[in-house]
């Protein structure tokens, strides 16, 4: 049984989930397009519907959302960050190599929400990928598109399993993902094409890596979140347990004043910049140290296209 829980040994109530709310009426301002990048500029900005602020206990993770790869994740992603279902929530999955789960874990809290397709997939023409350069394990072609990385086999197109994606967490059928999400830690590009990927981090890593190692409510302990004379206490203990992981607040940067509202940018793939940087990283002959010189290969997983805060003049 997968269970929401990334075909994990351990499957429990809270693996990933499947179930969401009646969509919430946008209260958000009129979003402020990014402004279209000039054909020939190196950076493009994110555009303030498709940026995330996700604050944990030791700093902020910053994620850009992929609403043409995976619009209906990308929608009920905004509505659960604006009903508030995750200020407050934890990770509470966490697996050295693997990912960083989070949401509501126990199925009684998720029956308010309705299922999402799966999205692992689309079809989409060639122009705008950006070809890695090398041939690659799982896909008969790799590269990038408006800075994500993607696996290409003809016309079909998907997002990446590579450390820092954001994906949807689901149970046994394709279209039970909800509300569960999970961040890659490893490379778990045998996910790729299985699980719905929406979006990626682009700032905050170390944030994720810095979680603590945690494995969700077994089977056998879920009737005390369920019964009402003791789920106070197992909640309470719950929060104490999983308190390092806590999410702190998330909330979607075309809700912030424009005043206040954080930007980033991503360096342009395709773009000059990038196919320096990505040539750079292919060869290591220049270190004299080296007994034996690399071959000049890249791992797409390895370089991820580079984001930075845009500062007010």
């Amino acid at each position: 049984m997968v269970h929401r829980s990334l075909m994990a040994v351990m499957v429990g109530v809270g693996a990933l989930a499947a179930c969401q709310t009646t969509p919430v009426p946008d209260p958000a301002p009129a979003a402020v397009p990014a402004q279209a990048p000039a054909p020939d500029a190196p950076w493009r900005e994110v555009a303030a519907e498709n940026l995330v602020i996700l604050q944990t206990v030791t700093g902020a993770i910053v994620i850009e959302l992929a609403p043409e790869a995976a619009p209906a994740h990308v929608a009920q992603f905004r509505n659960a960050i604006r009903a508030n279902l995750y200020n407050g929530e934890y990770f509470y999955r966490v697996i050295d190599g693997h990912v960083a789960q989070a949401g509501l874990e126990f199925e009684h809290r998720l029956d308010a929400w309705d299922t999402v397709p799966l999205e692992a997939d689309r079809t989409v023409e060639a122009a705008g990928f950006v070809p890695l350069g090398n041939a690659d394990l799982f896909a008969p072609e790799t590269g990038h598109r408006d800075g994500f990385a993607v696996g290409r086999d003809g016309n079909t197109e998907w997002l990446l399993n590579c450390p820092g994606a954001l994906g949807m967490a689901r149970d046994t059928p394709p279209d039970s993902g909800a509300t569960e999400f999970f961040i890659p830690i490893g490379q778990r590009r045998y996910l790729d094409r299985n699980y719905t990927i929406f979006g990626r981090v682009i700032s905050g890593m170390e944030h994720v890596n810095r979680l603590e190692r945690v494995a969700p409510a077994g089977e056998a302990d879920i009737p005390v979140f369920t019964d009402p004379a003791t789920a106070e206490a197992a909640f309470a203990a719950r929060a104490q347990a999983l308190s390092a992981n806590r999410i702190l607040s998330i909330g979607l940067a075309v809700d912030i004043p424009v005043d206040l509202r954080p930007r980033w940018e991503v360096m342009a793939t395709p773009g000059a910049e990038w196919e320096a940087l990505k040539t750079s990283k292919r060869d290591y002959g220049i270190y004299d140290a080296f007994v034996v010189t690399p071959p000049k290969r890249l791992d797409i997983c390895t370089l991820p296209v580079p984001a930075r805060p845009v500062h007010a003049d």
